[in-house]
């Protein structure tokens, strides 16, 4: 049995509380918004889930005073799958105080958290060594909510999308530098450099989601952004993402696709059809995460470092 408290009562938040609470041996505190932070932070519950924003920066304090509650902490946020590649300095401390208190620290959801890490280094295990990496992923976007769309980039001109990226005021999704240095530490690797292409996807005509969201014609109704990771000078891994809110107008489905490849061909290409869904995904990872959050080695650690995440029974 274990108590967990939830900080984020946001649409994943929220999704995640109820699906733990279906758990019988599982005590569920919230979600609670920012108002009540303190309830879920300084619960000291066994599990403390922070399911909030994005960045680390943004979370680093919330992290801190979950762990010195006691708690251990699963974050939502895409730069804690690997929060060393943003600040180093503020990781190192949280990793620090975790082991101080006994508790782990870990980011987990589906991207980062599944397609570009945990599954590819399945994939990996039976694979020859030398290996390069390319994980496609198309995804309908429209599920989420306004606040999400617009960081993501919709609703901007060519020129608007173009300068609020300049700016980091769009980050399309995030994660992806975060999920290939957590491949490349699992295997031995050094990334010398990570090159990133971010573009908009500009709609013919006015998408409405109703309540949510209007891309007028000319504006940017998804990304398609791609990551490349260097490793002795050559492209190691590349990871595509192509987002939009309505796939079907452009003839494209949700799916998920790892490729291998040996000396420049292919060794094997394993697809998912559909692909993961973001939300639907996200929460199950996040809800299904208890366990191995509870039996993770002390300090921040990766996907890599914790045993799969899977259903718990509900007759237990």
């Amino acid at each position: 049995m274990a108590s967990i408290a939830i900080y984020g009562s946001g649409q994943l938040g929220t999704t995640v509380s109820q699906l733990l609470s279906a758990i019988p041996h599982h005590t569920v505190l919230g979600p609670f918004g920012r108002a009540d932070s303190a309830k879920a932070l300084e619960s000291g519950a066994d599990v403390v889930i922070i399911a909030t924003t994005t960045r680390f920066k943004d979370v680093a304090s919330d992290i801190e005073r979950a762990v010195k509650a006691g708690s251990n902490v699963l974050v939502s946020a895409e730069e804690c799958a690997y929060p060393w590649a943003v600040d180093a300095k503020r990781a190192d401390e949280l990793d620090a105080l975790a082991k101080s208190k006994s508790v782990s620290i870990a980011g987990t959801g589906v991207n980062p958290g599944l397609i570009f890490d945990s599954l590819v280094l399945t994939l990996l295990g039976a694979a020859p060594r030398g290996c390069t990496v390319a994980v496609r992923r198309t995804v309908s976007i429209a599920g989420f909510g306004a606040t999400v769309l617009g960081r993501i980039g919709l609703g901007k001109t060519p020129g608007a999308f173009a300068d609020a990226v300049a700016k980091e005021e769009i980050l399309g999704h995030a994660g992806f530098p975060q999920s290939m240095t957590v491949v490349a530490t699992a295997m031995g690797l050094q990334i010398e450099k990570i090159a990133k292409e971010l573009l908009p996807v500009i709609s013919e005509k006015e998408i409405d989601l109703p309540g949510r969201f209007t891309v007028k014609a000319g504006e940017s109704a998804g990304v398609n952004q791609t990551y490349s990771a260097y490793v002795d000078g050559k492209v190691w891994f590349t990871s595509h993402f192509y987002g939009h809110i309505d796939l079907p107008s452009l003839g494209k489905s949700a799916m998920d696709e790892i490729e291998l490849s040996l000396d420049g061909k292919v060794f094997q290409t394993t697809q998912l059809k559909p692909g993961i869904g973001s939300q639907v995904g996200s929460q199950n990872m996040v809800a299904n995460s208890i366990q191995r959050i509870i039996h993770a080695r002390s300090g921040w650690v990766t996907t890599a470092e914790m045993q799969p995440a899977y259903p718990e029974d509900l007759k237990q």
